[in-house]
């Protein structure tokens, strides 16, 4: 069933991290917390699972954002089960990544992250937030300073 795999690892998260993790009465909304970083992972497998990540530096303040999501599509239909399944494939990865501090934050208000086999740099504009994908690390790195997400 869509989102039981997400559920299992989040439960796992929770018992073998550090991480302050609150979950709400209904199982549904999971809040995540590091030093630097936020995340709210929504899991309703009749709706929705999304992952909500914000992470500030704290030297200048500068706060980048990425969502992984299923959006408006209806997951509980069949048609929609493969998507989600990826979806659900791509926030374990995320919070894995997170978790191993494969996760890098840029002073420029940039976040660099493997995800499914190629390299994600995240950069927040003055107006939006734009993703490219990338090759390899140093590729995602370009022109930036990095230390990795706590």
């Amino acid at each position: 069933m869509t989102g039981q795999e997400l559920l299992a690892f989040l439960r796992e998260l929770r018992a073998t991290t550090p991480w302050p993790v609150a979950v709400d009465d209904a199982s549904v909304r999971w809040q995540l917390s590091g030093l630097t970083w936020q995340a709210t992972v929504i899991v309703d497998p009749r709706r929705w699972l999304g992952v909500e990540f914000e992470a500030r530096d704290p030297a200048t303040g500068k706060l980048v954002t990425y969502d992984i999501d299923t959006d408006l599509y209806d997951i509980s239909h069949d048609k929609y089960r493969e998507f989600a399944a990826e979806i659900e494939r791509d926030i374990i990865e995320f919070l894995g990544n997170l978790r191993t501090g494969a996760m890098l934050r840029g002073t420029d208000g940039a976040l660099v992250f493997p995800l499914d086999g190629s390299w994600i740099r995240v950069v927040r504009g003055r107006f939006l937030t734009s993703a490219s994908t990338h090759a390899d690390l140093a590729e995602a790195r370009r022109d930036g300073d990095y230390v990795v997400v706590r």
